[in-house]
């Protein structure tokens, strides 16, 4: 299979999640180390940042990109993205997890293409030319 895109972002939005869960850095942390390690990620580094009054955000670094967490508490939402390099890896049972840790009511998700290698060639051809 040959590769068509140098990236593949997955967005999540959690709805009616617990608001104390998603509001404590350390539940966050945690949470998100456990659900990479369930879809095989590789850690590299964590950084979380809380909100005063409230809100978290943070980003694990893996070796195949990125995970960014938003959490608002006072709207019982929470917005993850997943960022690899490779379309590959079985990330349904992470999110499911994912989902149940933060005992969301419902979540949707969105696949994103990223950096179309065919698009980056022709524009760079374009730049050449010029």
């Amino acid at each position: 299979m040959n590769k068509t895109h140098l990236g593949y972002q997955k967005t999540i939005d959690f709805y009616g999640c617990d608001p104390e869960k998603i509001n404590t850095r350390d539940f966050i942390e945690n949470t998100l180390l456990k659900a990479a390690a369930m879809m095989e990620l590789t850690v590299i580094n964590t950084t979380i940042h809380e909100f005063s009054p409230i809100g978290i955000s943070g980003v694990i670094v893996i070796q195949e990109s990125h995970i960014a967490i938003h959490t608002w508490p006072e709207h019982k939402y929470v917005a993850l993205d997943i960022f690899t390099c490779s379309p590959s890896y079985s990330l349904a049972s992470g999110i499911l997890w994912l989902q149940q840790a933060f005992e969301a009511t419902h979540y949707e998700e969105e696949d994103i293409k990223r950096g179309g290698l065919k698009r980056i060639e022709a524009l760079n051809a374009m730049k050449n030319e010029n």
